[in-house]
């Protein structure tokens, strides 16, 4: 059900498709921040966000050296699906969902289904302006870099890059486009996605999250195919 009333949701911006390709940018009428969504879009936005994660966590964790890792940061985290598939991946992993106030209560939910509340907490805050919690091993980004602007990738990636232990790693889960914005076909239809459901979201190159990666002071060490387009981008500090 949550993953029908996401897709009714979608319908509401496609159809403004038009005019924000003419104009360049969003026309939607909508809440400027998932801080004043309704609750109803929230959980099924959360929902349908987590019966895909849930499936796939699992295996892009398995592709991750998770050597010395104890503490893991997942910000964005959603319905924590990434983070208890981090702490199921190690005994001596626990692991931190960081997201919005009124996400977290909805994260607890899932967290206490799958039985993980010993190892997967959760804090709440705003990435873009409230401090994130610092001494983790591994900051992990799924599927968040996409809702920001460049600009506010370079911050974000800054601001996690002080969250981390040294030697410790961000780990962006994302579509990672050619440098013509071509290809992977599914990346560039989620641009479009991005552009009509977002104030400034949008799908970036492996040169752009190298920049941010740099900018931020750390060295990009490697980039991990998993599926239909989508990478993991590794920087470390």
């Amino acid at each position: 059900m949550s993953g029908l009333m996401h897709t009714v949701s979608l319908w509401q911006t496609w159809s403004t498709l038009t005019t924000a390709v003419v104009e360049g940018h969003s026309v939607y009428d909508r809440p400027k921040t998932i801080n004043n969504r309704e609750p109803d879009w929230l959980e099924s936005f959360i929902g349908a966000m987590h019966y895909r994660a849930s499936k796939q966590a699992a295996g892009i964790v398995s592709h991750i050296d998770l050597t010395g890792v104890r503490q893991v940061l997942d910000v964005g985290g959603g319905s924590g699906a990434f983070a208890m598939a981090f702490a199921k991946a190690g005994s001596d992993i626990t692991a931190t969902v960081f997201d919005l106030p009124n996400v977290t209560p909805i994260t607890q939910k899932y967290i206490k289904q799958d039985k993980m509340a010993k190892k997967v907490t959760v804090a709440s805050g705003d990435y873009n302006t409230d401090l994130i919690p610092s001494g983790y091993d591994i900051v992990f980004l799924s599927a968040v870099v996409h809702i920001n602007s460049y600009k506010g990738n370079v911050k974000l990636i800054k601001r996690c890059a002080a969250s981390l232990n040294p030697g410790g790693r961000i780990i962006i889960q994302d579509q990672v486009m050619n440098d013509d914005r071509t290809k992977p076909a599914g990346g560039a239809l989620f641009a479009l996605n991005m552009l009509v459901g977002t104030e400034e979201g949008d799908t970036y190159t492996e040169k752009e999250m190298i920049e941010w990666f740099e900018k931020a002071g750390l060295t990009f060490e490697k980039r991990i195919d998993v599926f239909m387009g989508n990478a993991l981008m590794i920087g470390r500090k």
